[in-house]
């Protein structure tokens, strides 16, 4: 078995499989020169005697390179959406890897679907399937129930598993072999609920995270056993690498079940970490192009996975030489010449810049871009309906971005990107007091169990005392949980004390109300109507209306305290 992890390149033996991993870009094709220089200056560390032809090379995309793709809205290109402008970046990070690889001939790309890359349906995967240059592995789809799949039944590029031979640099009579399988997060009635018709994951299922079992994932774990016995059945030597977009603790069930797996690159959980689960090396890759790694599997003479080098490469914030000649950089200055553009002036109210960060926090604690963004879009939702006491709620994982002064278009894009456009309209309904503090501590609940998974809702005009919440929970405080909870006073704009009985209208997205994961979504749906209106079109129809057009001050009111 591997006899050593490291970061130290040991000699050269018999044959060599280099890998470049990323995963959970996000669509952020807009950083992607920055990881192509990364790269590029660090190819020979990556790609080790990539000329031999007893080195194979491989990129793995392990999930969520697309998100949102059925999104419209760029200027340069208004008829596209923003998988066709994503679809076209990731041929060109393949091409780009490929080149950098010094032999064409030994490269291979890889990849794994993620939840985000079926934000806009599985039709639009399919098309994704169809016209890159890269294997897609769907060793967890359910075949007999996905018709889409039957329907490539042709095509070689998507596989529930790939065997790659590597020659022997020595004897032209053996071959080094490495599996290569890819699991997605099976959840798909939980993140895209309804979207997809022609794909069905085993284990599919309307559960967070959180509360997935390695008895809840046993189709998906046995659906790679599988896969995996009936390979070291024919090559007891021969070395497994998983793609598995499910976060840390799901890749720990599945090779805790499987143990011949060497390798897990993990994507989903955003972590950049590296992990030793019985003799598998985990490796997380991180989120939005921040990091990516290079591992070096090296096979000895007798035929055994001998050697696993990894490194881990952080993107450059800043290139110094000439970015511009970057292929990546000059076809985003080509397909977003007027998105580039600043359009944003951002400043507080002493009239010095400032920046409206996005950052994990956002998902479990107060945000001055949460408290921005609610408050902005409230301002639309109100102007329409014409009635000044509706408070707006948010998902926050649905916020994918922030805003500085000179912002762009892209910029803007990326801010609601964490929700499919199908499952982003706004709907307006009416619910008691002790239904919202129902709502509400349901929602807290779950965010405090997983506080970077189950996230958090962000309200416009309501002020939660998360803190105090978990304290009645757990039992630390004999206090009621309505007394956490407090209305703003649109009079005294002050927080008072939520009446219990009042009636209260409120906005919030359809992804939240179609959910059956939860208690009260389904007993508050039927009273709510659609605004016809996306959280994006709702912020863009603030941002340009005449007493904004782009000119934002950050008010106290951005700056309060609405999470305790």
């Amino acid at each position: 078995m591997i006899s050593y992890i490291g970061n130290n390149n040991p000699s050269f033996e018999a044959a060599r499989l280099n890998i470049v991993a990323m995963s959970d870009n996000h669509g952020n094709v807009h950083t992607l020169p920055l990881l192509a220089e990364t790269i590029k200056d660090n190819c020979k560390d990556i790609f080790i005697k990539a000329e031999e032809k007893s080195t194979k090379n491989i990129l793995a995309v392990v999930g969520d390179w697309f998100i949102n793709p059925s999104k419209k809205g760029f200027m340069t290109q208004p008829n596209l959406t923003n998988g066709d402008i994503q679809h076209r970046f990731l041929n060109k990070i393949i091409s780009y890897v490929k080149d950098l690889s010094g032999n064409s001939e030994n490269f291979d790309a890889v990849f794994a679907m993620g939840n985000h890359d079926l934000d806009g349906g599985d039709k639009f995967m399919y098309k994704v399937m169809r016209n890159t240059k890269m294997k897609t592995l769907i060793t967890n789809v359910d075949e007999e129930k996905s018709a889409g799949i039957r329907e490539l039944k042709n095509n070689k590029n998507v596989v529930k598993s790939f065997v790659y031979n590597i020659p022997d640099d020595k004897d032209p009579e053996l071959e080094h072999k490495i599996l290569f399988l890819g699991v997605t997060i099976p959840s798909m009635k939980f993140y895209n609920p309804g979207l997809l018709k022609k794909m069905e994951f085993f284990d599919d299922c309307n559960l967070k995270d959180s509360d997935l079992t390695p008895e809840k994932l046993s189709k998906t774990i046995l659906a790679v056993k599988k896969e995996v016995d009936k390979f070291k059945k024919e090559n007891p030597k021969g070395a497994v690498v998983l793609l598995s977009h499910t976060g840390n603790s799901i890749s720990k069930m599945i090779v805790d079940k499987v143990p011949q797996v060497n390798v897990v690159l993990n994507g989903h959980d955003h972590k950049n970490s590296t992990m030793l689960t019985g003799k598998t090396n985990i490796n997380s890759l991180g989120k939005d192009n921040e990091i990516f790694k290079s591992l070096n599997l090296y096979f000895g003479d007798d035929g055994n996975l001998k050697n696993i080098n990894m490194n881990t490469f952080f993107s450059k914030t800043t290139v110094k030489d000439n970015l511009d000649k970057n292929p990546i950089q000059k076809l985003l200055n080509q397909s977003f010449v007027e998105d580039m553009q600043p359009m944003i002036t951002l400043h507080d109210i002493s009239g010095m810049p400032i920046e409206l960060d996005y950052g994990d926090i956002i998902r479990y604690q107060n945000s001055y871009l949460a408290n921005f963004l609610t408050s902005a879009v409230n301002k639309s939702v109100r102007k329409i309906c014409d009635d000044p006491d509706i408070i707006l709620g948010l998902q926050s994982s649905i916020i994918r971005g922030g805003l500085k002064n000179k912002s762009n278009n892209l910029d803007i894009m990326k801010i609601f990107d964490g929700v499919s456009e199908d499952l982003s309209d706004v709907h307006i309904g009416k619910v008691k007091g002790n239904e919202l503090v129902g709502l509400i501590v349901e929602n807290v609940k779950g965010n405090l169990k997983a506080p970077q998974r189950n996230t958090i809702i962000q309200w416009s005009d309501i002020q939660i005392n998360r803190t105090l919440i978990g304290e009645i929970l757990s039992g630390k405080s004999n206090k009621k949980l309505d007394s956490a909870i407090k209305v703003r006073n649109e009079k005294t704009n002050e927080f008072e004390p939520i009446n219990l009985n009042k009636d209260y209208k409120i906005a919030i997205g359809k992804k939240y109300l179609v959910k059956n994961d939860i208690e009260w979504a389904p007993k508050i749906r039927d009273r709510f109507v659609s605004l016809n209106k996306t959280y994006d079109q709702l912020l863009r129809s603030y941002l340009s209306s005449e007493d904004v057009n782009y000119q934002l001050k950050i008010t106290e009111k951005v700056k309060e305290q609405r999470i305790l």
